[in-house]
C-alpha cells in the first residue's frame, strides 16, 4: 500500500487491520484437491475443522483506532495478545464467512465476540474484503472490526425480557401472507370474507405459510410443551378445528389493515388440556409494511373460564336432577316464540304420590325418584332440539320447538319406554306421572299450550289419586 492509503488507513476512525490469509487459502485448495468439492458444506459439517486455518492467518498491521478498540499499546500488543482477543468458540457463522470469502462473495461478514488486552469483552461486527491484486494469494485482506457492544447488549437486554416474560409470547413471521393478500388485490379481489367462502383452503394455505421466529419459556409451559421443537410438532393438534375460526377471524382484521387485534380462543395443550386464552395480536411498527415481526401475547383464564361456565350451570339447572329449571324455563319460553320455532309443542308431567313417599319413606327416598326420573327425560330427548325442566318439587315441562302432535305422541312413547326400564329396575317403588300436552298447532300461542297442557296434568293427576282412593 502507497503512502496516502496508509494515511487514510491509520486515520480512519473504524478500527482496521490488515491480515495475510494466504495460509487459509492454501488448505482449502488443498481440501479441494483432495475432492472437497464444497467448502461451505465441509465447514458446516464440523466448524472445528477452521482450526488449522486460523493458525495460519498473520496481522501484518492495524491502525490506531483497533490499537484503542482492543486496548493495546501498540501492535506487538496486540500480536502478543492476539490468541486471547480470539477466544469465542468456532461456529455456524464462522464457516459461512470463511466460504464466503472462498467463493468472492462481495460482502464477507460476521457478528463476533472479542476480547480487549485487558480482557473486556466486546461484541464486534467482523468485515473482510480481498484487496486488489491478492485475489489469487490472499497475502493481502482489509478487515474492519465495529464495536456494537451496545446494539447487541440491547438486543440480549430486549431478548431476556422477552424469554423470562411471565406473559406467555410467541413472534411470527407473516410476510407471507402480505404476499398473498397483495396479490389477491392485485387480481381484483376486495372481499376477502367473500373469497375465503369461495376458497376456503386459503385458510390453511395462509396459517402453513406462517414462519415461526421465537416462542418464550412462558408459552412452552402454558401450552405444556417440553421444548419449541415439541410445540411446534403439534401445531395442529393446539390449534383445534374450533380455533381455525379464530386464525379466520385474524386474517379479516389484517386485510383491514388492524395491525393490532384482541379476542378470547379456545386452544388445547400438548397433552390435550382444554385451554381459554385471550390473544393479543400486535404488528410491529416497523413491520406494518411486510408484516415479518408479529407477536402474540397469550393470557390463560381458563379457571376463570371454569368457574364462570360452572355458575352458569348451576344458575340454568337443577341440581337434583340436573335438567334445566324454572329460571331457564321461564327464559326458554320467551326465546322460542319466534316464527322459525313454530309449531311449538310441550309436555307438562307430574310424579304422582311423591309427596306420601316423603313422608313415609323419607326425603332420601323421594329425591332418589326425582334423580331417576330426571334421568328418563334425558335419556327420551336425547339427540333432539328439546328442552326438559324442573318447575316444581315435583312437576316437570317439557318444550318442543319445531314440533305438532305427531312428535308429541313420539315423545310419550319413549317416555313410557323409559319408564318401563326403570321399572323393571326398581319393582319396589316404580315412578307413575300424571301428563298433559298441547301444540300450538290447536292454540294462538305458547301461553295458551302452558295452560291447557298444565290443565290436563292436573285432570290426570285427579284421576289418578281417585282411583287410588277407590282402589
Amino acid at each position: 500500500m502507497d503512502k496516502l492509503e496508509l494515511s487514510i488507513f491509520d486515520l480512519s476512525p473504524i478500527a482496521m487491520w490488515i491480515q495475510d490469509f494466504s495460509g487459509v487459502k492454501t488448505i482449502f485448495e488443498q481440501w479441494q484437491a483432495q475432492g472437497i468439492q464444497d467448502i461451505r458444506q465441509y465447514l458446516l459439517e464440523d466448524p472445528e475443522r477452521l482450526h488449522p486455518c486460523l493458525a495460519t492467518i498473520k496481522t501484518i498491521h492495524v491502525n490506531q483506532s483497533a490499537l484503542t478498540l482492543y486496548e493495546a499499546e501498540n501492535i506487538e500488543e496486540i500480536l502478543q495478545n492476539f490468541a486471547q482477543l480470539h477466544t469465542e468458540k468456532i461456529s455456524v457463522h464462522h464457516a459461512h464467512f470463511f466460504a464466503d470469502l472462498w467463493n468472492k462473495e462481495k460482502i464477507c461478514s460476521i457478528p463476533a465476540i472479542n476480547y480487549t488486552c485487558t480482557g473486556k469483552q466486546i461484541d464486534i461486527q467482523l468485515r473482510a474484503n480481498i484487496l486488489p491484486n491478492y485475489e489469487e494469494n490472499w497475502e493481502c485482506l482489509l478487515l474492519t472490526t465495529e464495536n456494537i457492544s451496545d446494539y447487541q447488549n440491547a438486543r440480549r437486554f430486549a431478548e431476556s425480557i422477552f424469554l423470562n416474560s411471565p406473559t406467555a409470547l410467541w413472534v411470527r413471521d407473516y410476510s407471507h401472507i402480505k404476499l398473498l393478500f397483495n396479490q389477491l388485490k392485485k387480481e381484483g379481489v376486495y372481499n376477502l370474507e367473500d373469497y375465503i367462502s369461495q376458497h376456503p383452503h386459503f385458510v390453511k394455505k395462509c396459517f402453513e405459510n406462517i414462519k415461526n421466529i421465537r416462542v418464550n419459556q412462558s408459552l412452552l409451559d402454558l401450552f405444556n410443551a417440553d421444548h419449541e421443537q415439541d410445540f411446534f410438532q403439534h401445531l395442529w393438534h393446539i390449534f383445534r378445528e374450533t380455533s381455525q375460526q379464530n386464525f379466520h377471524a385474524q386474517l379479516l382484521a389484517l386485510w383491514d389493515g388492524k395491525h393490532q387485534q384482541q379476542r378470547e380462543c379456545e386452544y388445547q395443550t400438548v397433552h390435550g388440556d382444554l385451554l381459554n386464552v385471550h390473544e393479543k395480536l400486535v404488528v410491529f411498527p416497523d413491520s406494518q409494511h411486510n408484516w415479518d415481526t408479529i407477536q402474540i401475547a397469550y393470557t390463560d383464564f381458563t379457571k376463570r373460564k371454569t368457574l364462570e361456565d360452572h355458575l352458569l350451570y348451576i344458575s340454568k339447572h337443577d341440581q337434583l336432577t340436573q335438567l334445566y329449571n324454572r329460571t331457564f324455563f321461564n327464559n326458554e319460553t320467551f326465546c322460542i316464540q319466534t316464527p322459525q320455532h313454530a309449531p311449538i309443542s310441550c309436555i307438562f308431567l307430574d310424579i304422582n304420590g311423591l309427596k306420601e313417599i316423603n313422608d313415609l319413606l323419607g326425603h332420601d327416598h323421594g329425591d332418589e325418584m326425582l334423580r331417576r326420573f330426571g334421568k328418563i327425560l334425558k335419556n327420551a330427548i336425547k339427540n333432539t332440539a328439546y328442552s326438559a325442566s324442573r318447575i316444581g318439587g315435583d312437576e316437570f315441562v317439557i318444550l318442543m320447538p319445531k314440533s305438532t302432535q305427531h312428535h308429541i305422541e313420539a315423545l310419550l312413547r319413549m317416555i313410557r319406554f323409559e319408564l318401563e326400564i326403570d321399572q323393571l329396575k326398581n319393582p319396589d317403588l316404580p315412578i307413575h306421572v300424571a301428563i298433559g300436552y298441547a301444540t300450538t298447532d290447536d292454540h294462538k300461542n305458547i301461553d295458551e299450550i302452558l295452560k291447557k297442557a298444565d290443565q290436563t296434568m292436573y285432570k290426570n293427576k285427579r284421576a289418578y289419586y281417585l282411583l287410588s282412593v277407590n282402589k
